[in-house]
């Protein structure tokens, strides 16, 4: 509800995707992405990043080239740490949340938003039903720790 409502803080939205991944390398992962995210935009407000995202463009296709590309690694990083079943769909909306943005300012936008979720969730979904775990967990570390670090050079 969080990411949907993009309200509350992006750490709170990973410690709470942290959790529902039962996981703590894909916990960790996962806290680190929200982490980058805040890097990125300067902010842990969900309403901040919304605002910013809303002004300047969605977070995978403005700005300098290493802050675009945090938000793809932080957004990879989310999808490879989905756990299966019925949460997967929760890491794939986060995950285009961070690429997208959540604030849609017209009909374009907010196509562009919906587009985005459906593929991040099918996405999720995939790669939590056929990844194997003991791969795409490390590999979710690597990517959020990847974006984390872009997004502090950036």
């Amino acid at each position: 509800m969080v990411a949907l409502t993009s309200t509350g803080d992006v750490v709170l939205l990973g410690v709470l995707l942290g959790l529902a991944s039962a996981d703590l390398v894909a916990g960790a992962a996962v806290v680190a992405a929200g982490l980058s995210v805040a890097f990125r935009w300067g902010s842990t407000s969900l309403d901040a990043i919304a605002g910013a995202q809303a002004v300047l463009g969605p977070g995978g296709v403005v700005g300098p080239a290493l802050a675009t590309t945090s938000a793809w690694c932080a957004a990879a990083a989310l999808v490879l740490a989905t756990p299966r079943g019925w949460r997967a769909p929760a890491f794939g909306l986060a995950a285009a949340l961070f690429v997208a943005g959540p604030a849609a300012t017209d009909g374009d936008s907010l196509a562009l938003r919906v587009a985005a979720g459906v593929v991040a969730g099918g996405l999720a979904v995939a790669a939590g039903r056929w990844l194997p775990q003991a791969a795409a967990r490390p590999a979710a570390l690597a990517l959020a720790a990847i974006a984390g670090v872009l997004a502090l050079v950036a």
